[in-house]
């Protein structure tokens, strides 16, 4: 008798995780911070949450990673800072 409890695996979400995974490696952003790497999974059609849990993070955790990102960049036409010589 089977046990109707047991949720059955998902194997096409399996694959797909497996070959995001692999491109990950193949793009070689090894190195890389989490917040390009998630944005690279993102960019592949995973969803922010599911590119954290393949980084091992947490979908909250990488919505303030991105804020903060976002609050560093310099306004887009902004001039850099001068130089002290």
């Amino acid at each position: 008798m089977a046990n109707d409890t047991i949720n059955p695996t998902d194997w096409v979400a399996v694959a797909a995780r497996a070959q995001a995974f692999q491109a990950l490696h193949l793009a070689g952003l090894g190195e890389k911070g989490t917040t390009e790497k998630a944005r690279f999974l993102m960019i592949l059609g995973l969803s922010r949450a599911d590119a954290a849990a393949l980084l091992r993070s947490s979908d909250d955790s990488l919505r303030v990673m991105f804020a903060r990102e976002a609050k560093k960049e310099p306004a887009p036409g902004a001039k850099a800072p001068a130089e002290v010589a």
